[in-house]
């Protein structure tokens, strides 16, 4: 779940609501990282109309004109960086979900797992269904970790925090619709579930790094260089490497 009021911290004299809240958080990122001289793969305009008390999207705002296009490659760089947004990380290659999907299980969990999605059959569903569903993918040339990761992005434009389906079961509906007005075969499915006990997830880790597959080949940064030495030396020993100051 996208927890924006924990992004965004308390505002008393605003109404949280999520398409207010997406954009925001989009905004915010993007104001922030013009001023510092960042360059942003945005429309200025949409910096020099925005202020966090009128949105310039209007009443429709989380609805299906939300997120524009314009703003899809702002956005996968927003999300990359650690933004709640609406995308959701997809990539093309099954081990690169794997490594994300070991480096931190959740707590208590005792499955980990990679969801296939079969881009194909999302994409004639969505040619004669009006579930607002699609593949978004956006120019790699100002985000390393895009190319990095092979990355694309699922896009839900009903997305709203408080429906109770779970993203397989949008994405299975979905299908169903296709399925329905015959663009697909009975029995086509969206999304095919991969699972392995969470205790493995270390061995995978290690296996994923002799292939290339780690945090510092996907992040191509600093930072994800001094990460992936942390992350293999917490493998190696067990527990949590002590920051310089810290008692062992």
């Amino acid at each position: 779940d996208l927890d924006w009021k924990a992004w965004l911290g308390p505002a008393p004299k605003r109404t949280w609501d999520q398409g207010n809240a997406e954009l925001t958080a989009l905004m915010e990122f993007l104001q922030l990282a013009d001023n510092v001289g960042l360059d942003i793969p945005a429309d200025h305009k949409w910096l020099r109309l925005w202020n966090p008390f009128h949105n310039v999207v209007g009443h429709d705002i989380g609805t299906e004109d939300w997120p524009p296009q314009e703003l899809y490659e702002a956005l996968a760089l927003a999300q990359h960086h650690g933004v709640p947004t609406r995308l959701l990380d997809f990539t093309y290659d099954p081990l690169i979900a794997a490594f994300f999907a070991a480096e931190h299980p959740p707590r208590g969990s005792e499955q980990i797992a990679v969801w296939c999605v079969d881009l194909q059959a999302l994409n004639l569903a969505a040619s004669e269904t009006r579930r607002p569903v699609e593949i978004v993918t956006v120019s790699r040339a100002q985000n390393r970790n895009l190319t990095a990761q092979k990355a694309l992005f699922v896009l839900d434009r009903d997305a709203r925090l408080a429906r109770s389906q779970t993203l397989d079961q949008i994405l299975e509906e979905h299908v169903k619709g296709g399925v329905v007005s015959g663009v697909l075969a009975s029995g086509s499915r969206a999304v095919r579930k991969f699972c392995l006990p969470t205790g493995e997830s270390s061995a995978l880790l290690d296996l994923l790094t002799k292939l290339g597959i780690d945090r510092a080949h996907l992040m191509p940064s600093f930072d994800g260089v001094v990460k992936e030495l942390n992350a293999r030396r917490e493998r190696q020993t067990g527990r949590e490497v002590p920051r310089v100051g810290e008692d062992n």
